[in-house]
């Protein structure tokens, strides 16, 4: 089985690529294999979420949540489970959209939306963080703050982590993921508004006092700290070698995953809100307010290996990636697809307002 990962702030304990089989899978950015449609999801300021053919960015289907849809996007064998600005969270047929259930979480639901065999995991804007029964949309349990939740949301087998924002003092958690109580916290030195990576050894998390943490997964004590040029408002994401994260100053950062220290940056020249997904070969990031691109960097050195033009068009979404493509949206409306090799236009598709959520990915 290849070693845990998490891409754009979440967590994959395994994957099945190549014949290797799963085991558990969360999703924002990474392919899930599914006997549902070859598609993209992407949610909208126009208050849905869309499932998109991906070989030509064709509507599948769509489906109204109420409100703006901002929210990480999981994605399962059977469903698509989203979050929305309307405080539900949504589980849909993957195939035609329908609503399998709704859930009430009695606050806006902008965080990462994480998804195992048994359970949807949400964070709101009034500090709550639920665990729904993925079958029938019922509470498993509930954890409550004075704050809220406004960063990604990432899962292992043990945990649910997540971190804190407008709270007198900001704080990393992990739940326990069973039921619901708190096994370790770590006082955070801002509010968390980035994405949330996971692996064997420690959650990863950015803050708006410009800083990224490596955090012991296993009793919250700090590993090392990293100062960036700017706010950590991007997501996160890691391989063996290195945590990425985008910061306002406009740089994508790698951090060497043992101690914190920089081993390259690039300057996009804008501010670095998107998520952040990474390759063998590369590292996708997108950039906003000043300059508008979606980047590929090569994962050894961050030299420039293409950039994408979005108009004049901010670039705050999720990134997604598979053999053949990238895929992001931006605050003109578009989602696209971008050939992965060169940086071309694939094939782009309007949802009429701002992508800002995550990006799913079946195949």
């Amino acid at each position: 089985m290849i070693p845990p990962i998490s891409i754009d702030g979440t967590d994959i304990t395994g994957a099945t690529i190549d014949g290797i089989e799963v085991d558990e899978i969360t999703v924002d950015g990474t392919p899930v294999f599914t006997a549902g449609p070859d598609a993209v999801f992407a949610g909208s300021f126009d208050d849905k979420l869309y499932a998109l053919d991906i070989s030509d960015g064709s509507e599948i289907w769509s489906f109204n949540t109420g409100d703006n849809v901002r929210s990480d996007i999981g994605v399962d064998d059977s469903a698509v489970y989203t979050g929305s600005s309307d405080s539900n969270v949504y589980a849909l047929d993957i195939s035609d959209g329908s609503e399998l259930w709704s859930f009430n979480a009695g606050g806006q639901v902008r965080s990462g939306i994480a998804v195992d065999d048994s359970a949807a995991y949400a964070g709101t804007t009034g500090g709550d963080v639920y665990a729904i029964d993925i079958n029938n949309g019922s509470e498993i349990w509930s954890f409550n703050i004075t704050g809220g939740f406004f960063s990604g949301l990432a899962i292992d087998d043990s945990a649910v982590y997540i971190g804190t924002s407008f709270q007198a003092t900001e704080e990393l958690y992990a739940i326990d993921i069973n039921n619901g109580s708190e096994l370790w916290s770590y006082n955070i030195s801002d509010d968390v508004k980035s994405g949330i990576a996971v692996d064997d050894s420690a959650v990863y998390a950015g803050t708006n006092d410009n800083k990224v943490y490596a955090i012991d997964v296993t009793n919250g004590s700090e590993l090392w700290s990293f100062n960036a040029g700017g706010q950590v408002l991007s997501g996160i994401a890691v391989d063996d070698s290195a945590v990425y994260a985008g910061a306002l100053d406009g740089d994508v950062y790698a951090i060497d995953i043992n101690n914190g220290s920089e081993l390259w940056s690039f300057n996009t020249g804008g501010e670095v809100r998107s998520g952040i997904a990474v390759d063998d070969s590369a590292v996708y990031a997108g950039s906003g307010f000043g300059d508008y691109h979606v980047y590929a960097l090569d994962v050894s050195d961050g030299s420039e290996i293409w950039s994408f033009p979005t108009g004049l068009s901010n670039v705050e979404s999720g990134i997604a990636v598979d053999d053949s493509a990238v895929y992001a949206g931006a605050n003109d409306g578009d989602v696209y697809a971008i050939d992965i090799n060169n940086g071309s236009e694939l094939w782009s598709f309007n949802t009429g307002d701002d992508v800002r959520s995550g990006m799913g990915l079946t195949l």
